[in-house]
């Protein structure tokens, strides 16, 4: 192998590296590249991608702010290459090349306000008199429908309360807020209505910027970042759940079966197998009963125990012959299944068939008991879920009786009606 920038140390003929494999010091190529210190894919692109894109956020505005503004605002920043991500009728993210414009509202759980959401992430306001507040949580109060040329924002003093009239609500501002207004016209000592707008713009971006990063330091503790690794709360959801268990997969327990010899017969109908397929047969019985003795008289897969009746001589690389090294034993059933695949990704797939249960109640253990006894119990439809395989005369339900036949069935996207059945 040669290494960018190293020496070689030494060349590895492809044979060796097999040999490796099968005799159990690597289980894949990919072990052999790991440790041969190979660099990796270097991530400067895929960071310098992240950094030259500034996130723009809004709250509700995938719904309506963009929707208005987003011809005339990509026309004036000059961007091309515009992808969006749509859930009708909103815009979950639009991004350039520049600029990833994303509504907060995806963020959060449906239904959530935009008061509910800065008292979930920094609190309320906490002033004695909300009419005198100074903490920056309440929300400002501006004449917007007063302003109708840039000249207006040059006037010096407070408009009275029936300029905060609005036509689009038809209805005028609570004597609260305009006090609220007059207070803080005096307290900020406020000039123009420029100020105004200045110090009601801040109240609706700085708390708002504040609950942002205290959420994006939440998903932090999970290794995410909420603005790369998902556009929803629902997809950083199912991150963070496969996160929780994905951790800590347990092997099947590994018990020694029984000695016992590999069966002629079968040793024989390998060799006319690789005689009709046009394949090399170099491979020994003797060698095989070494693997026996060497995995215990267990599945090299699943870890079941092997017998004459089950056991089987899987090929590593399935595009040559059974040779002696070419070979591991498993039981039947592992060894059709395996088919094509990798012995490690399918080992794997294997761990992760014995742990199915766990990757259910994996985020609440506390729930572990109720849900067992479910499985158990359910009846109809949800029994699949629960079971997720399920296998006539092998599947039990309703407190251990058997599944005589499995009918499911299911609506897809575009609500076409699909079924299946097993028997």
């Amino acid at each position: 192998m040669d290494l960018p920038g190293k020496p070689i140390s030494h060349i590895f003929e492809l044979e060796e590296i097999e040999d490796m494999i099968s005799n159990g010091t690597y289980e894949s190529l990919f072990e052999v590249h790991r440790d041969a210190g190979i660099p990796q894919k270097n991530p400067y692109g895929d960071l310098k991608k992240v950094i030259d894109s500034v996130p723009v956020f809004g709250f509700n505005s995938g719904r309506y702010d963009i929707n208005i503004c987003k011809n005339e605002l990509f026309t004036a920043i000059g961007a091309k290459n515009i992808t969006s991500v749509i859930k009708n009728p909103s815009y979950m993210c639009i991004s350039t090349r520049n600029y990833k414009f994303l509504d907060m509202t995806n963020y959060v759980p449906a239904g959530t306000s935009y008061d509910k959401y800065l008292k979930t992430y920094i609190g309320g306001c906490k002033c004695e008199d909300s009419s005198r507040c100074i903490c920056g949580l309440r929300k400002g109060v501006f004449p917007y429908e007063y302003i109708t040329s840039f000249d207006v924002l040059n006037e010096t003093k407070l408009p009275p309360k029936s300029a905060f009239y609005s036509d689009l609500r038809e209805s005028d501002i609570k004597d609260e807020d305009y006090g609220f207004v007059k207070f803080a016209w005096e307290h900020h000592e406020m000039k123009t209505l420029k100020d105004l707008l200045v110090w009601c713009n801040n109240l609706d971006v700085e708390p708002f910027v504040s609950a942002i990063q205290a959420q994006r330091e939440l998903f932090k503790k999970f290794d995410l970042d909420m603005f790369v690794d998902g556009v929803s709360l629902p997809g950083l959801s199912e991150k963070v759940m496969y996160q929780s268990c994905f951790k800590g997969l347990k092997k099947p327990k590994k018990v020694p079966g029984a000695p016992v010899e590999f069966p002629l017969d079968r040793f024989n109908g390998y060799e006319a197998q690789d005689t009709k397929a046009g394949r090399d047969f170099n491979m020994s019985i003797t060698h095989l009963n070494q693997l026996l003795r060497k995995q215990l008289y267990t599945c090299y897969h699943c870890f079941c125990k092997l017998d004459v009746k089950n056991a089987s001589a899987d090929r590593i690389n399935n595009s040559i012959g059974h040779i002696d090294g070419n070979i591991m034993m498993s039981c039947i059933a592992c060894n059709v299944a395996r088919k094509d695949m990798s012995p490690a990704a399918f080992r794997y797939q294997k761990m992760i068939e014995h742990n199915s249960d766990k990757l259910v109640y994996s985020i609440d253990k506390e729930e572990k008991e109720i849900y067992h006894k479910m499985k158990a119990n359910i009846a109809g439809g949800p029994s699949i879920i629960f079971n997720r395989f399920a296998k006539r005369n092998e599947t039990t339900i309703r407190g251990g009786k058997l599944c005589k036949k499995i009918i499911g069935y299911f609506v897809d996207f575009v609500t076409r009606r699909r079924s299946f059945e097993l028997s």
